[in-house]
């Protein structure tokens, strides 16, 4: 910032003049900090409207994921009790996988889908430091959000480890595509479907509701 020295000979005039200047310096130094405040502040403001619409999209990822699984759930649980009822009743093995195989229309297949979460606008926000401009609890409910977000996605990943023996399951389907498979080894492995799916489900459904709630408060 350039200033000239007041060149004024009497007291009073430089004085004045010297008023002026620092009331100039002040004025300058107020209104760049004003712009900076305003920067701040519509940079967070930014980054929270993105981060509002990428949690929306994650929402909807999320409830698509649940709606597909939820028909599978259904699906798996009426299969296992046709067969179980079949087993429960002493029917043969041939017999009560073709009555199960009918009522799955000939073709057993499964599909579990689990959301694929978006993070751009987090990352945008972390890498431009906008978070840095909003209120600390704000900031904290966002920071929940999106680590919520990452557990529960290494949750769904790792479930099917918890819950399914792949081996067997890869064993089981070869086996059943040649007929060689017995009612209660198959039993087994809709039984693990079904624990697969209500774990997933489960989680999903926490992190649903979390993401609705959504952060509360202010930029």
């Amino acid at each position: 910032m350039h200033f000239e020295v007041p060149k004024s000979h009497s007291f009073k005039a430089f004085a004045s003049e010297y008023v002026m200047i620092v009331v100039s310096i002040l004025t300058a130094l107020a209104l760049e900090n004003a712009v900076h405040s305003y920067h701040q502040s519509h940079k967070a403001h930014e980054a929270a409207r993105n981060l509002d619409a990428e949690i929306a999209v994650n929402i909807a990822e999320v409830r698509s994921a649940l709606a597909h699984n939820d028909n599978q759930v259904k699906r798996l649980k009426h299969l296992r009790e046709v067969l179980l009822a079949d087993i429960k009743a002493g029917a043969d093995d041939k017999t009560a996988i073709a009555h199960v195989m009918h009522e799955a229309g000939e073709r057993f297949t499964m599909s579990i889908l689990t959301p694929s979460l978006q993070r751009e606008a987090w990352d945008v926000a972390v890498a431009n430091q906008a978070l840095s401009y909003m209120t600390q609890e704000r900031l904290q409910r966002y920071a929940k959000l999106y680590a919520n977000m990452r557990d529960t996605e290494s949750a769904l990943k790792g479930a099917g480890g918890s819950f399914m023996d792949r081996p067997q399951l890869s064993n089981a389907m070869s086996n059943l595509e040649m007929n060689d498979i017995t009612s209660r080894e198959l039993y087994r492995v809709l039984a693990q479907l079904g624990f697969l799916h209500e774990s997933n489900g489960h989680n999903m459904r926490l992190l649903e509701k979390m993401l609705v709630e959504g952060p509360q408060g202010g930029h």
